[in-house]
């Protein structure tokens, strides 16, 4: 009887699914590790929450790289594990932003609430993915990583001159195009709507001092 397992248009075998997994898992370690050693080079020091979040992380890591978590859904897997480090990361690298004084949103109470939320979601991805059987990580495309990378340096080079409204249109435009079926008409509907409410978040809600128009209006 062979050892392959079905997995969508393609198959891995047991052996080579043991080695990927060996390999996923001491990468996200790895990159954990890093992660964890980062947070004692700030100034003010890290949440225990946030650096025992980064351990079990990197627990977490060395179960699936040791066959003691069985990966039977790899897509949502490290999928969801590459989101929760995005995370972890984002927790870190606000460390040093102020969060609520009071009833007062602070600079850093936007990243770590949009942080929570990626890492409880994925979260469940994860579990879902360690779960239930799914396809196996299928090969690599460039166009999205382009796209990807491309929305973010885009809204980095438009948020000053160009004002939220159009940096964050033109993010989620450059973004979905990342995908090789996009359908634009329902992108735009989207972007409108995203764009929208980020213009009414952040400068009201959240009381951030960010621009809506170009400087040149």
């Amino acid at each position: 009887m062979s050892d392959a397992t079905p997995s969508g248009d393609w198959s891995r075998s047991a052996a080579a699914q043991r080695q990927y997994n060996l390999i996923g898992g001491l990468v996200l370690a790895a990159a954990a590790l890093a992660l964890f050693v980062w947070s004692f080079l700030l100034q003010n020091p890290v949440p225990l929450t946030v650096r025992g979040s980064i351990v079990i992380f990197i627990a977490v890591g060395i179960a699936i790289s040791a066959g003691l978590l069985r990966v039977q859904n790899p897509q949502d897997v490290y999928g969801g594990m590459a989101l929760i480090l995005l995370a972890l990361t984002a927790f870190v690298a606000s460390n040093d932003l102020p969060g609520m004084r009071g009833f007062a949103f602070g600079p850093g109470t936007a990243p770590r609430l949009f942080a929570f939320t990626l890492a409880i979601l994925s979260l469940g991805v994860v579990v879902g993915g360690l779960l239930t059987s799914g396809p196996e990580v299928s090969g690599y495309k460039i166009r999205g990583v382009i796209f990807i990378i491309g929305s973010i340096l885009a809204f980095a080079a438009c948020i000053r001159p160009l004002g939220l409204v159009v940096a964050s249109f033109a993010t989620m435009v450059i973004c979905a195009a990342a995908a090789e079926d996009v359908k634009w008409r329902e992108t735009l509907i989207v972007a409108i709507v995203v764009t929208a409410f980020c213009s009414i978040l952040f400068p009201y809600g959240l009381n951030l001092p960010f621009q809506l128009w170009p400087r040149f209006w």
